[in-house]
C-alpha cells in the first residue's frame, strides 16, 4: 500500500481534542505499522548480530564483501532508490517503480518485491541487467508464492522459521561463519566463530551447498532451504535428500540422490560460473530465459556483465585491448591458500582451483588419481596470478624492464584520462578511487 497523503494522520492534533480525535491518537501506532511496512528483519534466529558488527574489527574484509553480489542480494528500494536497475516503466509493465519495496539481485536478473496484504511477493516482471531490458514474459501465479516461504533462508541471514523474520538482508558474514554474538561478546575469541578455512573440505563445501543445491528442510519439508543449518554442521541433518532441480535438468545425470550427488550437483553449478545459461536451483534461472547460445564467457566479458559501460569502451578504459590484457591482469583478485584459490570475500572471486581429484566425484576407490585435463577440466581453471599484487606490481609483470616511475605514471594516466575518469565527475571519481584501495587479505 502506498501512502499518498500521510498528513491526514495528524489532522486531529490541529483542533480541540475530542473523542474522535482521541481515537485517532490511540489508533495512530497501529495505522503506522500497517501503512509503513518493512521487510521483517527485526530479530531473526538467536545469536545473529549482522555484518555491520563485524566491520569494526574486519574493515578490509568488510569493504571487499560489500561490493559482492552476495552483499547486494536484497536491498531496500525505499531507502536506496538507485538500487532499482530497471529504467523502463511504460504501459506494458504492470507496476510502477513506487510499488517496489526491495530489489533482489544486482548482477544478472533483478527481481522486485512488493507488499500485498501484509506479505511480500516477487512482482511478475524481471529486469535483465546485462541486456538492460525486461525479460519477455510474466509470472502468472506470482501472488501465490510468498517471498519469505521460498527465499528468505538464502537471501537473508539468521532466518527464524517460527516468526519468518531474519537478522540481516542479503548474504552477510554470518551466512558462512555462523552466529557471531558469542564471538563479539568474547572480544573476538576465534573459538567462538566458525572459520570455514578450518573445517574439513566436506563441511566447508556444505556451507555453499546449503543454498546452491536443491532440497527441502527436513523438519517441515515446506522450505526449499535447510532451515536451522549452521555452518560447520552436517547438512544432511537439515536437508532432505538431494533431488534433481527442475530447470534444464533433463539429461544432466542420474544417481542415488544422496550427499555425493548433492556435491556433484554443486560442482556442476560451480563449473558453469562463466556460462551464459546457468540456472538457479530454486527459481529456475538467474541469467534470463532468452539466452539461445550456450557458451563460456571470457573473464573480461564476465566482468562486463556488471561493468557494462566500461566493457563497451574497453580500450578507452584500460589503454589495452582485451587480447593484450584481460581485466584480471590489472585488477588482480585476492588469493588465499598459498595462491591456490581466490578469496570468497573479493567480488572478483571465481572457482579457479587446482585439478579436481577423481575421488571427489567418483568416491574413495579412486583416491590418489587426478582427472585427465582433456576431458575433465569442466571449466575449472588454475589461479592465473598466484600472489597478491598492487596495480603497479601487476603492470610490472608484463612490462618487464620498466622502472616504477614509468609504471606509476602510466597508471596515473589511465586513472586520469581513461573512460571511467571521463565518465565521472572529478569528485565522484576520487570517491570511487578511494573505495578501490582495499587492504590485501593474505
Amino acid at each position: 500500500m502506498t501512502i499518498r497523503n500521510p498528513e491526514f494522520l495528524f489532522k486531529g492534533f490541529a483542533v480541540q481534542m475530542n473523542v474522535k480525535n482521541l481515537l485517532y491518537l490511540l489508533l495512530f501506532p497501529l495505522l503506522f505499522l500497517i501503512l509503513v511496512p518493512t521487510l521483517v528483519c527485526s530479530q531473526g534466529a538467536e545469536g545473529y548480530v549482522g555484518s555491520w558488527e563485524c566491520q569494526e574489527c574486519h574493515e578490509g574484509i568488510y569493504r571487499q564483501w560489500s561490493r559482492t553480489p552476495h552483499a547486494r542480494m536484497l536491498r531496500n528500494a525505499l531507502k536506496d532508490p538507485d538500487a532499482v536497475e530497471a529504467t523502463d516503466f511504460g504501459p506494458s509493465i504492470p507496476f510502477e517503480q513506487k510499488d517496489i519495496y526491495f530489489t533482489i539481485g544486482s548482477h544478472w536478473i533483478q527481481k522486485y518485491l512488493t507488499l500485498l496484504g501484509g506479505q511480500f511477493y516477487v512482482l511478475p516482471k524481471y529486469w535483465n541487467i546485462a541486456e538492460e531490458k525486461w525479460e519477455p514474459y510474466s509470472i502468472w501465479n506470482w501472488n501465490e508464492q510468498p517471498y519469505p516461504l521460498y527465499c528468505n533462508g538464502c537471501h537473508a541471514v539468521g532466518f527464524d522459521m517460527q516468526t519468518r523474520s531474519y537478522r540481516e538482508e542479503s548474504i552477510g558474514c554470518e551466512a558462512c561463519h555462523g552466529p557471531g554474538e558469542a564471538h563479539m561478546d568474547s572480544d573476538g575469541d576465534p573459538e567462538k566463530i566458525v572459520n570455514p578455512g578450518n573445517l574439513d573440505k566436506k563441511r566447508r563445501d556444505m556451507i555453499c551447498e546449503a543454498c546452491h543445491t536443491d532440497g527441502k528442510d527436513k523438519k517441515t519439508q515446506s522450505f526449499p532451504f535447510p532451515v536451522g543449518f549452521v555452518p560447520g554442521e552436517d547438512i544432511d541433518d537439515y536437508f532432505t535428500e538431494f533431488f534433481m532441480p527442475k530447470p534444464k535438468s533433463k539429461g544432466w545425470y542420474w544417481g542415488t540422490m544422496d550427499y555425493s550427488e548433492r556435491h556433484r550437483m554443486f560442482l556442476f553449478w560451480a563449473n558453469k560460473f562463466y556460462a551464459t545459461d546457468r540456472a538457479c536451483d530454486v527459481c529456475g534461472f538467474d541469467r534470463g530465459i532468452t539466452v539461445t547460445e550456450t557458451r563460456t564467457m571470457s573473464r573480461s566479458e564476465y566482468c562486463g556483465t556488471c561493468h557494462r559501460k566500461i566493457y563497451r569502451e574497453y580500450k578507452e578504459h584500460a589503454f589495452h585491448t582485451e587480447e593484450q590484457a584481460e581485466c584480471d591482469n590489472c585488477h588482480i583478485p585476492t588469493v588465499v591458500k598459498g595462491g591456490r584459490e581466490y578469496s570468497i570475500h573479493d567480488h572478483k572471486f571465481d572457482f579457479s582451483r587446482p585439478p579436481i581429484p577423481c575421488a571427489e566425484c567418483h568416491g574413495e576407490e579412486m583416491t590418489g588419481q587426478e582427472a585427465p585435463e582433456a576431458s575433465h577440466q569442466f571449466n575449472f581453471r588454475p589461479v592465473k596470478i598466484q600472489e597478491n599484487l598492487s596495480t603497479e606490481q601487476a603492470c610490472a609483470r608484463c612490462h618487464e624492464g620498466k622502472d616504477m616511475t614509468w609504471i606509476r605514471s602510466g597508471v596515473a594516466r589511465i586513472q586520469e584520462e581513461g573512460f571511467e575518469a571521463r565518465s565521472l565527475s572529478k569528485v565522484k571519481f576520487r570517491e570511487e578511487k578511494e573505495k578501490r584501495i582495499v587492504p590485501l587479505i593474505r
